[in-house]
């Protein structure tokens, strides 16, 4: 009867706190989005991502518009972005974690000689799985257009 209710007791107690200790936080997320950037990796990039993913851009009509629906819409995006700017370096500036989002600040350099970065802010909504599954995405008009 011991050896049951020890059973018991850790199922209701230490197992889920371990199944909690093994989830990626919102922030290890936001990092590995960035690192998957960094070393152009777009297979890494969406792994923290949900299949149902939905990204929006804020643009100049001042309305956030679809962009990216699905998680091979959004790979096949990535991969077409890293390898258009092989030489893409990217920097988180801030995390700020509010209930189910993340938003991260972070910098973009499209080349080396790029001196300054350019500001990306994304806000990032997760499911209950802690995959991200919305992003809403605040950057300057024509960031991806200007070394064209």
């Amino acid at each position: 009867m011991k050896k049951l209710k020890l059973l018991v007791l850790i199922n209701l107690v230490l197992f889920p706190q371990f199944l909690k200790a093994q989830e990626v936080s919102k922030s290890e997320r936001a990092k590995s989005i960035v690192r998957a950037v960094n070393q152009k990796d777009a297979m890494l990039y969406v792994e923290n991502f949900s299949k149902d993913v939905k990204v929006y851009m804020y643009g100049e009509n001042s309305k956030f518009t679809l962009r990216v629906d699905g998680i091979q819409a959004l790979y096949k995006n990535r991969a077409e972005h890293l390898q258009r700017y092989p030489h893409i370096r990217n920097e988180i500036q801030h995390l700020a974690e509010i209930d189910n989002r993340l938003i991260m600040h972070d910098k973009v350099w499209l080349t080396p000689d790029q001196e300054e970065g350019s500001s990306v802010v994304e806000i990032f909504t997760f499911d209950e799985t802690g995959k991200i599954m919305r992003v809403d995405v605040i950057q300057q008009k024509n960031l991806f257009n200007q070394n064209d």
